[in-house]
């Protein structure tokens, strides 16, 4: 995995916390890859968001319970 898609699953998941979708976690680089494990959609979809693929972003966003637009 690139490191441009784990810290898009970073600030992903701190943005689930900061918008009260998880208030009791604390993202943890450590345990990142058990965040995107959880996730419904394949690998790839991540690294294509992260490079900037607009579909891939909304995607990943809305999977996680965030808004698409930012």
């Amino acid at each position: 995995m690139t490191d441009k898609a784990k810290k898009l699953a970073m600030d992903l998941w701190k943005e689930q916390v900061q918008s009260g979708l998880f208030p009791e976690e604390t993202p943890d680089e450590d345990r990142i890859d058990e965040w995107i494990g959880n996730r419904s959609y394949p690998l790839s979809v991540l690294e294509s968001a992260a490079t900037g693929d607009v579909a891939a972003l909304a995607e990943v966003r809305s999977e996680a319970g965030l808004t698409i637009f930012l």
